[in-house]
Formats: C-alpha cells, structure tokens, sequence
C-alpha cells in the first residue's frame, strides 16, 4: 500500500510541477551560447554590434534558455503556437530596435509591400563557442539564425519580424537568403523567442522559429515605403548590341542632380531601349508602358527624371 502510495504521489508532483510550467530550460548543451548580433541597444542601454565584440557584451548579448510554458507569461498568441512545434532549444532576450542609425539600410516585405528600414531594425542570432584566453572567454559563431543551407528559419510573428526566402536566387522583390530578418513592428523594446526544432532545415522545412513581441513602443527611426530613387543605380538597356536587354549589359548612368541620371548611348535607327534599375527587371521605364525607340542613327544622352508624378525618360540626339 505504501509503495501505491508513493507512486501516486509521485505522479502527482510531476503533473503539478509540468502544470506550473517549471521543466527544464530547453538549453543546447553543445555551444557556449546563443548570442545576438545587430547594431541595436540591448535592453540596459548597451550599444550591440555584428562582430569584434568585447567579452563583456558577448555575455550581455547572450540569450537565456526558457522552457515552452515560459513563453505563455511572453505572449499566449506565441505560446500557441510553440505548443504545436517539437521544440528542441528555446531561447529569449529583450532588445530595442530601430533607435539608433546604423548608417545603412535593410529591405523588407509586409502586408505585400516593399520597404526600407534603418539597419538598427536588422539582426541575426548565432550559436556560439568559446575558447579561455587568460580570465577571457574568445567567442566565435559557429552557425547563424538564419544561414545559407544550414538555418531557414520562419517567422513566428509575421506582423513584427520579417524573413527573407532562404533560396539564392533573388524572389522578385530582389530579396533572398543573403538579406537580413528586419523588425517591422516599429522602434521599441522587444522580447526576442528564437526556437529550434528537432527537425533539420530543409527547403520548404524550417528548423528554427523567431518570434517578436513589443514590450514597449518607442521613439525611432521611421520606416520607407515605395521606390527611393538615390537608393538604386541606373543603366540603359536595349536591342543594341552593347546590352542585348542586359544579357551582355547596361550602359551606366551618372547622377547629374538631383533625382536625375543621365547616360549616353550609341543607338541605330529603329532600335529600342529604356532605363532600368539595378541591372535587374524589377523597376524599369520607356515611354510609358512602352520602349522607347530611336529614330535615326547617332549617339543619343538618355536622362531619367523622378518627380513626385514619377519617372520621366528623354532620349536627344547628342
């Protein structure tokens, strides 16, 4: 009867203790840690960075394994959906984004519209070694969150972090696997929930999940949505020989003001040509939907004009 007994109580007190959510963390024993990189702040004010770290922000950076349950006081719409994932590590930090200028930009897609955000808004997790330098600890990154063919990794928040595809080849939005994730969700303090599953990535397969949740809004750096024009290069792209459409190349433009490029090309009577952007189909002009057309032999100065209406492209015999 006692042995019953003790059984029962022991059962008891697992249920109870799987009930108040108190397992184990779900630590990866084999890396030091799990560190974030970006030029954001960490939650105390410190300024972050992608690499040359001290060992002291390396630990300040470094996430703290939590357990499943945890994640229900974080956000209950993140807990659910974590419920449903076999989860194999599971890892938070607070972070603010987007306060501060890093000096470069980052693109991203929301609700089907491209945008442009500040590089603070931009991050990356790695799993990490480390090596004993004397009383310092050298640490080095042995995979990143995301990573080319190692860690597709999918959104948990859509509505606040973005993941580009995890192909090579650009989508048509220009994005890939070569892009960073961006908060989208706004400048402010954030809990960052970065998981990996038991499963490996694989196309169409994601191994890690990343979820976002603003803790609180604050003043930052706003977001650019539509076409910047001082953001992109500018190439004439025709029948001619010199470009073939772009298959042998684009005669490159040069800026001449503001919001205006201007290039010259050797064109035949009769041969079309319009300007395009980036060497790439993304973002090109004619004459109106159409191509524009030359109409005598010559060299012609091509401009490319963006008003608030628009692009406007003028071909003059030079």
């Amino acid at each position: 009867m006692k042995k019953v007994l003790a059984i029962v109580l022991a059962l008891v007190m697992v249920l109870s203790f799987a009930a108040c959510g108190k397992g184990k963390p779900l630590a990866d024993e084999t890396h030091e840690a799990w560190v974030a990189h970006g030029q954001y702040l960490l939650a105390d004010g410190t300024e972050n960075g992608w690499g040359g770290k001290s060992t002291e922000v390396y630990e300040k950076s470094a996430l703290k394994a939590i357990t499943v349950e945890d994640v229900k006081k974080i956000d209950k719409g993140l807990y659910e959906t974590l419920k449903g994932k076999d989860v194999k590590y599971l890892y938070t930090t607070d972070l603010i984004f987007g306060t501060v200028d890093a000096g470069w930009s980052a693109k991203f897609v929301k609700d089907g519209e491209v945008g442009k955000a500040n590089g603070s808004y931009a991050f990356k997790i790695a799993q990490c070694t480390a090596e004993v330098d004397g009383s310092n600890k050298v640490y080095s990154e042995d995979v990143w969150i995301s990573d080319p063919k190692v860690s597709y990794v999918e959104s948990l928040t859509p509505d606040t972090v973005f993941y580009p595809v995890w192909q090579e080849e650009p989508d048509e939005n220009g994005l890939s696997w070569a892009d960073n994730p961006v908060v989208t969700g706004g400048a402010g303090l954030y809990t960052v929930v970065v998981a990996q599953y038991t499963n490996a990535s694989a196309p169409g397969a994601p191994g890690y999940g990343v979820g976002l949740v603003l803790k609180e809004a604050k003043e930052g750096i706003p977001y650019v949505f539509g076409f910047v024009p001082a953001d992109h290069t500018y190439g004439i792209v025709g029948g001619f020989a010199a470009s073939d459409w772009g298959n042998v190349g684009d005669i490159p433009m040069e800026s001449a003001g503001e919001n205006v490029w201007q290039g010259e090309v050797e064109l035949k009577a009769g041969e079309e040509f319009k300007v395009r952007a980036d060497k790439a189909w993304n973002d090109s002009w004619g004459d109106g939907e159409a191509n524009l057309k030359a109409e005598a032999d010559g060299t012609y100065v091509v401009t490319i004009t963006f008003t608030t209406d628009g692009a406007v492209v003028e071909a003059k015999l030079k």
